[in-house]
């Protein structure tokens, strides 16, 4: 008869650590009757600070604006910025993740105009004149031939001038 194998149980706890951070309690005994997410939160203060900061600069220089609509302006215009920071997601990143790599990227690469081939700087890639070294003939020493990795099955190594063993090109007839 087959042996019953044990299984073992694997728990997937991404879904659960990827739940996003929520406050519930404001003070020890003050509990909202409804849960707000952490991240919107901040970035609602965030803007009401910078909205109201530039509604306060533009009452300096008009008296009046927003005189009856202060508290509208106070709240909405917050309030838009926040839903449209949750919902934008460029190339699927969080927004700012995406101004911090983007602003990195325009500083670090795009400004100073940098090459790279394979993840690697290339220092040469600005310089004006190039030079080229001479071509080095792959000879057997033996028979001063070269035979073709084509015409045989045999694995042939071939020695340059230099004495250094070179593996023998197929193009080469």
């Amino acid at each position: 008869m087959a042996e019953k194998k044990e299984s073992r149980v694997v728990y997937n706890y991404r879904r659960a650590l990827r739940e996003p951070k929520k406050i519930r309690q404001i003070t020890d005994n003050y509990y909202l009757p409804f849960t707000i997410e952490l991240i919107p939160a901040l970035n609602f203060v965030v803007f009401l600070i910078i909205t109201f900061l530039a509604g306060w600069i533009i009452r300096k220089f008009y008296p009046y604006a927003f005189s009856n609509t202060w508290f509208i302006f106070l709240i909405c215009v917050p309030l838009f910025f926040t839903w449209l920071v949750t919902k934008i997601k460029p190339e699927g990143k969080n927004i700012y993740m995406f101004i911090y790599d983007y602003v990195k990227y325009l500083f670090g690469i795009k400004i100073p105009k940098k090459k790279f081939c394979n993840g690697k700087e290339v220092e040469w890639m600005n310089e004006k004149k190039i030079t080229f070294k001479e071509c080095v003939w792959v000879v057997d020493k033996e028979n001063d031939q070269t035979e073709t990795s084509v015409e045989n099955n045999k694995e042939q190594y071939a020695i340059n001038e230099n004495g250094r063993r070179v593996r023998i090109l197929s193009n080469k007839k």
